[in-house]
Order: structure tokens, then C-alpha cells, then sequence
């Protein structure tokens, strides 16, 4: 695609700016650019270059556009694959906080690691600023000089640092971020586990509603049933710990999570799941209510 090349010489947008894109072209605000939405990006990108093209050169590059970039073969254009087609200036949390909606822990997890430079368990003087940083420009396009960041810094010790130790730790940081509460808190696991509470657990992880578990939602499940039981992990624990809940229940292997499939993790100890009823001839799938 010697479009993206072309522009990659070119432009390299700020994280304000390519947050403007992003938001303009996601028009949805679902998180992902889809097909309608991809048209237009594709037809405002090449005019922005001077060339007009037809709506079957749009299909055809749409199709080149998803084989080149679309990594999880969804069909959709997601915010890690949009940086990549423009790229944008270095800006670690512009991936994160650019949607506007609250924070999963698997993300938090990487944010943390990634700042968290020499693996000490607290953000200290430098890796902090370099957070500041990064979380500004997410917002606004501007430089931080020395003094305000100093002011910064005391006011986040002052709001944050509960332990008063100069730094900040991963639940100082969770505060500082705004992480949701573990949804499953309020659900008492593995005992007297109703359907309609099993049906509120799928509907709340399935964040694109296709009736299936795979990628970002299972990781987010799998995390936050592992905190459920006071089990920290870091991301790499957690990415391998979810490949073997996956080979277990993924009993159609298909790369991704049924309802039914899911209930087999949820449903034990002599409990007997909703979902394993007789199948009708036409078999089951993944949007079992």
C-alpha cells in the first residue's frame, strides 16, 4: 500500500491529533473502525493526497487495507492497528485512554509494566514523569516544563501516595487511572451460580456482543477471576494462563469462547450447567440465552 508509506514519510501525528482521527472516523465510539467507517476513512485519506478514487478501488483497497492490518482477522480496524497505518508520535497510553472508556485490567496490567521500567513494584521519580508525560499529551499537545511538572508531582503524591513514600505503587496507580471495581466481586463464584447470573457474567465480558469470548475479553475475564481469589498476575502469567483455560473448554477449537463452552469454567463442583441440555440436531452456538 504505497499510500501508507507515502504518508508515514510525510506526516507523524501527534497523540492529540491522531485522537481527533480516531474519534472522528469511530463514529460509533464502539472502539472499532468498521466496514462504512473504513470507506470513509479510505476516501478522505487518499483525497487528502490529491486523488479521487472509485467505489470499487475502495473495495479493493479495503480488502488490501484488513489483510495488511487487521491482525485478529475481526474484519474491523482496531485503535493498536490504526497507529500502524498512521503512525503517530511515541505515546505508550495513547492506546489506552484515547476511547473514553474505563480502563480493563489486562490494560492496566500493561500499562503498569510498561512505566514500571526496572520491575521495583512502585513508579519512582522518572518513570512517574515519563507517565505525566504520556498522560497529558494524550489530551493535549503541549510540553510540560520543569517547574510544572514538579507541581505535578506534588500534587500526586499528595492525592495518591497513601503511604507517603514518594513514589507510586500499583494501587496507587489503579486510583490515579480510575480502574472499575472487579465486576465479578458481587457475584459469588462457584456457589449457587444462577443462569440469569451467568447469563449477566457473559453479557458483561462479551464487549462486542457477537455471542463469543475471545482475545481482549478473555483475558479481561480470566483476570478478573484471578483477582476474584487474590491472585496477582503479570501479563505474561496471565496470556499463558489463558491459552490453557483455552485449550480446556474450547471444545470445538475455533479460537474463541461460547456461552456454553464458558459455563464449563463456571459450572463445577457438582454444579450442573444450564447449558448442557440435549442438543437439538442443529447443534448449539455461541448466543445461548
Amino acid at each position: 500500500m504505497f499510500i501508507f508509506k507515502s504518508i508515514s514519510k510525510e506526516i507523524r501525528l501527534s497523540a492529540a491529533d491522531f485522537k481527533d482521527v480516531w474519534m472522528h472516523y469511530d463514529a460509533d465510539g464502539n472502539g472499532f473502525i468498521e466496514e462504512q467507517e473504513i470507506d470513509r476513512f479510505l476516501c478522505d485519506l487518499f483525497e487528502a493526497q490529491g486523488q479521487i478514487i472509485s467505489k470499487s478501488d475502495i473495495a479493493s483497497l479495503k480488502h488490501t487495507l484488513l489483510e495488511c492490518y487487521d491482525t485478529n482477522r475481526d474484519g474491523k480496524i482496531e485503535l493498536s492497528e490504526m497507529a500502524r497505518i498512521l503512525p503517530v508520535e511515541e505515546n505508550f497510553l495513547l492506546k489506552f485512554k484515547i476511547q473514553n472508556k474505563p480502563l480493563t485490567y489486562p490494560n492496566f496490567l500493561r500499562i503498569w509494566e510498561y512505566y514500571d521500567c526496572d520491575c521495583s513494584g512502585r513508579l519512582e521519580r522518572t518513570e512517574l514523569e515519563s507517565f505525566i508525560t504520556d498522560l497529558i499529551k494524550t489530551n493535549k499537545n503541549i510540553t510540560i516544563k520543569s517547574r510544572e511538572m514538579d507541581l505535578i508531582m506534588d500534587e500526586i503524591y499528595t492525592h495518591f501516595d497513601g503511604n507517603n513514600n514518594r513514589t507510586i505503587e500499583q494501587d496507587e496507580l489503579k486510583l490515579i487511572l480510575q480502574v472499575p471495581a472487579n465486576f465479578l466481586d458481587h457475584i459469588e463464584l462457584y456457589k449457587n451460580l444462577n443462569k440469569a447470573e451467568f447469563n449477566e457474567i457473559f453479557e458483561h465480558y462479551d464487549r462486542d456482543k457477537d455471542g463469543y469470548l475471545a482475545g481482549e475479553e478473555l483475558l479481561e475475564i480470566v483476570s478478573d477471576m484471578m483477582r476474584k481469589v487474590e491472585i496477582d498476575l503479570t501479563m505474561e502469567q496471565l496470556e499463558n494462563l489463558v491459552e490453557k483455560v483455552s485449550r480446556v473448554i474450547d471444545t470445538n477449537y475455533d479460537g474463541r469462547i461460547s456461552k456454553r463452552e464458558l459455563s464449563d469454567l463456571f459450572f463445577t463442583s457438582g454444579q450442573i450447567s444450564p447449558f448442557h441440555e440435549p442438543e437439538s440436531s442443529g447443534g448449539s452456538t455461541g448466543s445461548e440465552t
